[in-house]
């Protein structure tokens, strides 16, 4: 995975593109039928990317199965693009959106990409202590860190806890943002926790849209709160960040 800015957002694009173009010829596809068809395709990428990730801990050859990991994870954001291409000319796209298999698979693609952010950093203790001591957190704040993007990933496969996760990983992913430009580091540093950002907002808004009480709720009206509450974690997040800072020093 190329850690760019400009490369994320391409990839994402080109996948809208390529979703657009083959949904034209997948207009006759039942969207319950299509929703079967990403959720499969996911899960295996899934699966690939979770045993390139074992692999790289366990077997010497660390280097091979990282380039395997980051290829599926280039791949899960083109999916990720073409998921909306393929809804942009269906008359149908809400069903297929808030289809249970769609909504599953992006759930299930948002947790395990945090519960291997976070798994990767408890095997890297003490590569990632510098760079948080250097931003000026302690080395207990990294394993907190850790233990929150690995139990935030759960949440979100867990109905109850949607909400909450939701939040956590966003007031986490908007710190890691604001962690970045407090150093003076370059935009492409962030280019996970906005990649991570994206995929939280798309979630939060289909969460939004799938809840008993608003199934008739726009889309507008979804974005909207959705909106509001990631300025409320920003906000959070920033004022966290100053805050941990202090209290490491």
């Amino acid at each position: 995975m190329i850690y760019r800015v400009d490369y994320l957002l391409a990839l994402i694009f080109a996948g809208l593109v390529f979703g657009a173009a083959f949904g034209r010829l997948a207009m006759k596809i039942q969207p319950s039928r299509l929703a079967r068809i990403y959720f499969c395709t996911v899960v295996a990428l899934l699966a690939l990317r979770a045993a390139a990730f074992a692999a790289g801990m366990l077997l010497s050859s660390g280097t091979f199965w990282s380039t395997v990991s980051s290829a599926t994870g280039d791949a899960g954001n083109f999916l990720f693009g073409a998921l909306f291409g393929l809804a942009a000319f269906r008359q149908d796209r809400r069903e297929f959106l808030l289809n249970t298999e769609v909504y599953s698979a992006l759930c299930l693609s948002v947790a395990l990409n945090f519960a291997i952010a976070g798994l990767g950093k408890a095997f890297s203790i003490e590569a990632m202590a510098p760079f948080f001591a250097q931003s000026g957190y302690s080395t207990s704040f990294l394993k907190f860190i850790v233990i929150a993007e690995v139990f935030g990933g759960m949440g979100l496969l867990i109905p109850w806890a949607m909400l909450p996760s939701l939040i956590g990983l966003s007031i986490d992913m908007f710190g890691a943002v604001a962690t970045h430009i407090h150093n003076g580091d370059p935009i492409h540093d962030s280019t996970g926790a906005i990649g991570m950002l994206i995929r939280l907002s798309t979630l939060a808004v289909l969460w939004a849209m799938r809840r008993p009480a608003r199934v008739k709720a726009s889309m507008r009206a979804s974005l909207l709160g959705v909106a509001l509450g990631a300025v409320a974690c920003a906000i959070v997040a920033v004022s966290g960040s100053a805050l941990m800072r202090h209290i490491s020093h």
